[in-house]
């Protein structure tokens, strides 16, 4: 994926104007979470606080098994730290219901997985639109949408191509595609 990708994410998501906090991660020393489906704590990093302004640009980088993955789970409220508290937009996730975060995410966060998690049986165009079909918005919206999305991303000729009929590079502008889909005010790539 080229560089200009990258920079029209990261300004297509940019929320103009406000700069206030849009992460705001406080631990103290030492961040631990626990999975929804799990009964123990984990270790997630060595961290004392990590801020995000809107329209900025944040890499986190280490080695493999660092918690970076762990780190975009938690500020997407999958994971809940224990202790600590991770704020989105000026919202504590741990204070809301699993449906809230639910809510959340598919309101205010695009999030790309590193596996892209699309379903293998739609399209390119039915994965993209389908976060837009299940808000009642109507395929012909919802598609048109996603055409409009998969062209920015160079892929309107794969437009009706199941998963498993394109590269690895072509899955990854697929879940690019299908993030920014309702314009999401935070992008977060894994």
């Amino acid at each position: 994926m080229s560089f200009a990708y990258f920079d029209w994410i990261a300004h297509h998501a940019e929320v103009r104007g406000d700069k206030t906090a849009l992460i705001d991660l406080a631990t103290q020393r030492r961040l631990t979470y626990r999975a929804l489906d799990e009964r123990t704590d984990r270790l997630a990093a060595h961290l004392a606080r990590l801020g995000v302004k809107r329209g900025e640009r944040v890499a986190i980088m280490g080695p493999s098994g660092s918690g970076k993955s762990t780190m975009l789970n938690l500020i997407c409220g999958l994971d809940i730290p224990t202790p600590g508290r991770v704020w989105v937009g000026g919202t504590e996730l741990s204070q809301l219901t699993d449906d809230e975060r639910t809510r959340l995410r598919r309101e205010k966060i695009g999030m790309i997985f590193q596996s892209f998690n699309l379903l293998p049986t739609l399209s390119a165009v039915e994965n993209v639109s389908l976060p837009l079909r299940l808000r009642d918005r109507s395929r012909r919206d919802a598609e048109k949408r996603a055409q409009a999305l998969l062209e920015r991303v160079g892929l309107h000729r794969q437009a009706t191509h199941r998963p498993d009929q394109m590269s690895g590079g072509e899955c990854q502008r697929v879940a690019i595609a299908r993030a920014l889909i309702f314009d999401p005010p935070l992008l977060l790539a894994d």
